[in-house]
């Protein structure tokens, strides 16, 4: 048999891609074929097709990390995902396609009678949220400063964050997401242009955690504001971004705004710097399992929202793609196929 699948060709902006079709997939011992409902589109995608993301496949390639859908195939070794599942996938590299064959130890089912399609906006972002929290060690009460807090991961911290009793500043890029944010159990909500009056008029001007997806100038005033043994998690450089993705000169400002850390400056503080990239997780894979499992439930149970935003069909990807580099979107895209 034979379906579509967007192929990068060579590294680039949304123009680089492009729908052909091609045999379907033959799924591995351990892997199983997915057939796709929808496609959930992450800001590390746009990295992926520019060929800026860790462990970017060399062109040509399919890309994409996130798809809800059903089980078409199994492999040989694998066991409790028999063909007819619902289920939602984490493949990193592959998921811009009608069929996808993804490892079966980043497949989840999908709780019966759930909507499949706004599954497809959970994995990533919740998954990422977690890892997020877990590595910094949040406690009830901390201050927690979270950037793109309107965006896909930024909803599920707020969420999560909420559940643990921290206090939580969110950062987003218009007055028009802030009253989202504070629906989601943010305490307060500012610009990016009122970070220093909100940390000083609510948090006494320090943070106990910082958890970034920008970096760049963003990095370095927060950094700043990290309180004696404040951990800082980096999981993401949106600052490097333009609207065909990785922006050369962009990046090097960026870097270049981050400016120099001390190690010694580490010990004196005790200050922690983490970073992770979503190609980390699944080596995870009983975490990943376990938190997947809770994250499912919690949503089919409407314990968690998965905050949508547009919803683009297949043939129109490479336009989902463009909204979201545009920076002005809420929530998470969805690609339905």
């Amino acid at each position: 048999m034979a379906s579509r699948a967007w192929f990068v060709d060579r590294y680039g902006g949304p123009e680089r891609l492009t729908l052909r079709t091609r045999p379907d997939p033959e799924p591995g011992p351990r892997e199983v074929l997915i057939r796709t409902a929808a496609i959930g589109l992450n800001f590390a995608d746009l990295f992926v097709r520019a060929g800026a993301y860790p462990r970017t496949p060399k062109p040509p390639f399919v890309p994409g990390m996130e798809i809800s859908g059903v089980v078409e195939k199994a492999g040989a070794e694998v066991r409790g995902l028999p063909a007819g599942t619902p289920v939602v996938a984490v493949p990193i590299f592959g998921g811009h396609a009608e069929r996808v064959a993804c490892p079966a130890s980043r497949v989840f089912p999908v709780p019966a009678g759930a909507d499949l399609a706004a599954a497809a906006a959970l994995p990533v972002i919740f998954l990422t949220a977690h890892h997020a929290i877990a590595q910094s060690q949040v406690r009830a009460g901390e201050r927690v400063v979270v950037t793109a807090a309107a965006g896909g991961v930024g909803t599920a911290l707020l969420q999560l964050l909420a559940r643990r009793g921290a206090r939580v500043l969110a950062l987003a890029g218009s007055a028009g997401k802030l009253a989202l944010c504070r629906e989601l159990g943010a305490e307060s909500a500012a610009v990016y242009a009122d970070l220093r009056h909100a940390l000083d008029s609510g948090f006494g001007g320090r943070a106990d955690v910082v958890i970034d997806a920008i970096g760049g100038a963003t990095f370095r005033s927060l950094w700043r504001r990290l309180d004696r043994g404040g951990r800082y998690v980096l999981y993401g450089f949106a600052a490097a971004a333009g609207r065909r993705g990785l922006a050369r000169l962009r990046a090097a400002r960026g870097l270049a705004a981050m400016g120099l850390l001390s190690p010694f400056a580490f010990v004196s503080s005790c200050r922690t710097l983490i970073g992770f990239n979503l190609s980390l997780l699944p080596l995870h894979g009983t975490d990943l399992r376990a938190a997947a499992g809770e994250m499912l439930a919690d949503w089919a149970g409407g314990r968690l929202r998965a905050i949508e935003g547009a919803r683009f069909p297949f043939e129109r990807l490479p336009d989902a793609h463009r909204a979201l580099a545009s920076r002005e979107t809420v929530g998470k895209l969805l690609v339905t196929v």
